[in-house]
């Protein structure tokens, strides 16, 4: 048997890696253009990058090589790349690389990168945006949080961040220091609002809160300023679907000006910083307080006016009783006294009937206060915000939103009936 085995031909494991060297330098071209994820990627001290690339079908790795772009080339495409996509050279991103091939013995198979093309990473990010906008329309969510109605007076706050971001301590300082002297009352459910945890920490975070969430008006998303890259967590489907499906108005402000992130797009409202997140909030109180403000002034200016009528009537009776004739006074004493007391009480009676028709209309204002008016077992049904009076006013499909006493229900029109009862879906 060991004469048989030496009689077969071999190679060594060094020859054989010298054959596959030479058979890809001669079937290969010197550069080529390859597509690939990053799924690793590190620096050390010396400037050289180490890329771990991969390809993947779904949530299975089908490909993987390692790659290196060594300093000099690394100070200019890492450069170049990030002044054009606005995000660092990462992890997680697909990228088209210009590559030589290179087999070593020892090492094995690896790229040299020579050149990126950033256009490429751009437009795969604008398309995976894209994606996840036309999966959440389709599913008919992207603007279910739209369709919730903003609190009258937002003062009990659910807010995800960062307890240690600058944005956070913005936020907690506007909110607190408003010249108005307004008090709010906010929770903080701490989260990871960057790098590759973002997603999970703040979907655990809005868990809890939709547990408590008879304790608030409203949840926002905040966080400071950084890069486009730490924006990348919040163009994620799981995330945007948290949010447009939440029960309460969500109002983002994480920090960036120009392009909306899927998450931004998704939320009730958004706004450039969490500084303008807190100016909103007081806004809104504010609104509630001059809505307040001018009922308030408006029965005065009606008790005023309908005093000053009173007054004049007075006035107007004192006149006539001055042109009494003289001889009136031979009347009897005890007729005047009587006199004297009817008219006395003919004047209260009708200041008691102007008193009591001033409360009778300042009970049917209260009465009439929304608040009220839901809690004695009625309800508002609203349609793109706006009150609906007539059940023609909706289609079937349509979205709509019932405002309870305590709560609020969003539906979907499945049947619509007129007053005249046909029941026919329309």
């Amino acid at each position: 048997m060991e004469q048989l085995s030496l009689q077969k031909p071999a190679l060594t494991l060094f020859e054989l890696n010298s054959l596959i060297r030479s058979a890809i330098s001669q079937a290969l071209p010197d550069l080529i253009w390859v597509i690939a994820e990053i799924a690793e990627s590190k620096c050390n001290q010396k400037g050289h990058c180490y890329l771990d690339l991969v390809e993947k079908d779904g949530n299975k790795t089908i490909a993987q090589t390692r790659a290196t772009i060594w300093s000099y080339e690394y100070r200019t495409l890492s450069r170049k790349f990030e002044l054009a996509t606005k995000t660092p050279i990462r992890p997680g991103i697909t990228v088209l690389l210009l590559a030589s091939i290179s087999y070593h013995e020892v090492y094995g198979l690896s790229l040299n990168v020579k050149d990126i093309d950033p256009a490429y990473t751009m437009g795969e990010m604008a398309l995976r945006k894209k994606e996840i906008i036309d999966r959440l329309k389709k599913e008919g969510v992207i603007d279910l949080n739209k369709a919730l109605s903003l609190p009258l007076v937002p003062q009990n706050i659910a807010i995800i961040s960062s307890p240690t971001a600058a944005g956070y301590e913005d936020f907690i300082n506007q909110l607190e220091g408003n010249h108005y002297g307004y008090r709010f009352i906010h929770v903080l459910f701490p989260a990871i609002m960057q790098g590759p945890e973002t997603e999970r920490s703040i979907i655990a975070a809005f868990d809890k809160i939709e547990e408590l969430k008879s304790r608030f008006d409203i949840a926002v998303v905040i966080r400071g300023g950084g890069s486009v890259a730490d924006l990348s967590s919040f163009d994620s489907y799981p995330l945007a679907r948290r949010i447009a499906s939440f029960p309460l108005p969500i109002i983002t402000g994480i920090g960036h000006e120009k392009d909306d992130t899927v998450a931004d797009i998704v939320s009730h409202t958004k706004m450039k910083t969490p500084t303008a997140v807190a100016e909103f909030l007081i806004s809104g109180v504010r609104s509630f307080e001059e809505r307040i403000i001018s009922i308030e002034n408006t029965l005065r200016l009606f008790a005023e006016r309908l005093l000053g009528e009173e007054v004049d009537s007075l006035n107007s009776l004192a006149g006539r009783l001055s042109l009494v004739p003289s001889h009136i006074t031979t009347v009897p004493q005890n007729h005047i006294n009587t006199l004297e007391k009817g008219v006395k009480s003919s004047v209260k009676q009708y200041l008691q009937h102007k008193e009591n028709k001033l409360s009778s209309i300042e009970q049917a204002v209260r009465l009439l206060d929304p608040v009220n008016v839901l809690k004695r077992g009625y309800s508002i049904t609203r349609h793109n915000g706006k009150a609906l009076r007539d059940a023609s006013a909706i289609l079937k499909g349509d979205l709509i939103e019932t405002r309870l006493y305590q709560g609020r229900i969003t539906s979907v029109a499945e049947n619509i009936a007129t007053d005249e009862g046909d029941g026919q879906e329309r």
